[in-house]
């Protein structure tokens, strides 16, 4: 018994030994890549990716199932390739091919990755990241090579059916000749995808906000004639941040303020790229974001938007509406999609959250108009697709915020 019990703590310090041995170098790694958040953009343009990479690898090496080493050499690969949209259209496709078998090999360890995300998951940033070589390939003029790699990411496990599904609702829920502004890898690349690929509502031009940040993006869209903007394109180019205060803007027969954007006293280029945009545009042509946007982005419409269960659209007149039928078919139809999550996605479980959010926040609006009806109606419709014990809510909080609203009817 001793000598079974000596065998038995001495396998269990080996264990603990070759654990803790795995994760010094995985640590010293995460909190390099951690650091970067702290430089300035001068200091992370010579920041060196290649140190990180060579921590991963040993952390590898002593352990072969991290998923964890894995995925953060992904993104440092990422990171090397295109570390943000400016160098999006100059992506190497060698190091595209590292960030994809990485993140590949997360997906085959971990199918559902439960450490901490960085920014995406495993899946959304495989689309994504073959996604951004597609448009660069496309920016540069090669087509077929940016169809290839779109069907490339698909093949290895981006452009989920449930996100490419929700992004096709989204264009249709469009008007003709819409603008359609997209923030976030799991809209914008989805969309480039369907209108590449599948040729999907060619008429609708959809914007990346983040983008407009960068200098290459609002020139590429002039010369496509997407948009137009109302200053020449050699003053476009020039727009940086600035100091702002409210101000009234006028566009056709609709006005709103612009407020500050950024620590309550600037707009970023982007924002004025993006009233440029809308300026010149004057609201002929139907506005749209997508959901789940950050308020700061939206250049102070937020709440002048009409939630359509798919998109918010810029209101330009008070007669503007959505009724509750065209809601109630719109979320029916959202809702049964939910047959199609990958549910070792967390990215989708997370984007399936915030829909069934924003109907809790419908069922709530009508019962403070008294509208048990409607209520009750919107709330049989989660039961019947979004049943809890299914979906598990993401966010603490979630399944107590529809209890209470569920107690109220």
């Amino acid at each position: 018994m001793k000598i079974l019990f000596s065998a038995l703590f001495s396998v269990m310090i080996l264990c603990t030994y070759g654990q803790a041995d795995y994760r010094v170098p995985l640590q010293k790694a995460k909190a390099l890549f951690a650091s970067e958040r702290k430089l300035t953009q001068e200091q992370l343009d010579q920041f060196d990716y290649q140190q990180i990479v060579t921590l991963l690898e040993e952390t590898i090496k002593l352990n072969p199932k991290s998923a964890e080493a894995y995925y953060y050499l992904g993104y440092t690969y990422s990171r090397m390739n295109s570390r943000d949209g400016r160098s999006m259209i100059s992506m190497n496709l060698d190091l595209l091919y590292k960030t994809s078998a990485a993140l590949e090999k997360v997906n085959m360890l971990s199918p559902r990755y439960h450490y901490p995300l960085i920014a995406l998951d495993p899946y959304s940033k495989i689309g994504a990241e073959w996604g951004s070589m597609a448009m660069s390939y496309w920016h540069n003029h090669k087509k077929d090579s940016a169809i290839w790699a779109f069907r490339e990411g698909k093949k290895r496990g981006g452009f989920g059916d449930y996100l490419l599904d929700i992004n096709r609702e989204v264009l249709s829920s469009c008007e003709p000749n819409a603008i359609l502004i997209s923030s976030g890898d799991n809209f914008s690349i989805p969309l480039w995808y369907l209108q590449i690929v599948e040729k999907q509502r060619l008429d609708v031009t959809v914007i990346d906000v983040s983008l407009l940040n960068t200098n290459w993006y609002p020139s590429w869209l002039a010369q496509a004639n997407s948009v137009r903007f109302n200053q020449p394109q050699a003053v476009i180019d020039t727009l940086d941040y600035r100091l702002w205060n409210d101000s009234l803007i006028t566009a056709g027969s609709f006005q709103w303020t612009v407020k500050p954007s950024y620590y309550k006293q600037y707009v970023l280029r982007g924002d004025r790229v993006l009233l440029s945009l809308l300026e010149e545009n004057k609201f002929q042509r139907p506005v749209y974001f997508t959901v789940a946007f950050g308020a700061d982005g939206q250049l102070s419409l937020t709440e002048h938007l009409i939630k359509r269960a798919w998109v918010d659209q810029v209101a330009t007149d008070k007669s503007m509406k959505f009724n509750h039928e065209s809601y109630v078919s719109a979320i029916t139809k959202l809702l049964e999609l939910s047959t199609k999550i990958n549910k070792n996605s967390p990215d989708q479980l997370s984007l399936f959250d915030y829909f069934r959010y924003e109907i809790l926040q419908k069922i709530d609006q009508h019962l403070d108009n008294n509208d048990k009806t409607s209520a009750r109606q919107l709330m049989l419709l989660l039961d019947r697709f979004a049943d809890e014990k299914k979906f598990v809510y993401q966010q603490l909080g979630g399944k107590a915020y529809h209890e209470s609203i569920r107690a109220k009817l």
